[in-house]
């Protein structure tokens, strides 16, 4: 994750509240996988000099959720795999309506969530997401993960990847010390 430079950058982290306005995804090899217009593409992983790496994720899944080595390396594989199959999907423009939707409280997660279920598309933190979600990766957000973002304060919820920000990764990041 990161500031996030340009105008996308700018709305997202105004919008949502959150200091970090884009999220990529490690592929390995010095390479990162990130949503961008009009596709996602590769990059060189120092392409953000803010970079904020949730590098601790995989220790948590050991330590705290008890995944043998063998589980999270598959994982691993997992998460990289789909980061590499999604290289070249479009990039979604429509979900940045979403966002507005539910920033302005006039929808919710849940209201939109059957629309975004059927999305191939990717912005910068559904690919993170989606990559994630396919390696079993448990992305359980609270409240305060997601910039006033979910409605339901008293469950932890899941979230279409498309309905997912740069500052939800970030929370959830902090929140359980992957950063």
């Amino acid at each position: 994750m990161s500031h996030g430079g340009g105008t996308a950058g700018e709305l997202i982290r105004h919008a949502t509240g959150s200091e970090v306005g884009h999220a990529y995804l490690y592929l390995g090899n010095g390479l990162i996988v990130q949503g961008q217009p009009p596709q996602a593409a590769t990059a060189p992983a120092d392409s953000h000099a803010d970079a904020i790496w949730a590098h601790g994720m995989w220790d948590w899944l050991r330590d705290d959720q008890h995944w043998s080595a063998s589980q999270v390396a598959s994982s691993q594989a997992a998460v990289v795999a789909r980061g590499r199959a999604l290289i070249g999907c479009s990039y979604d423009f429509e979900a940045y309506a979403a966002f507005t939707l539910m920033v302005l409280h006039l929808r919710t997660a849940d209201q939109l969530a059957p629309q975004f279920r059927r999305d191939a598309w990717r912005v910068c933190s559904a690919l993170v997401a989606d990559a994630e979600w396919t390696g079993k990766v448990p992305l359980e957000f609270v409240p305060s993960d997601g910039p006033g973002l979910i409605a339901h304060p008293d469950r932890k919820v899941i979230m279409p990847p498309n309905l997912v920000t740069p500052g939800m990764l970030l929370g959830i990041s902090l929140r359980l010390g992957w950063t």
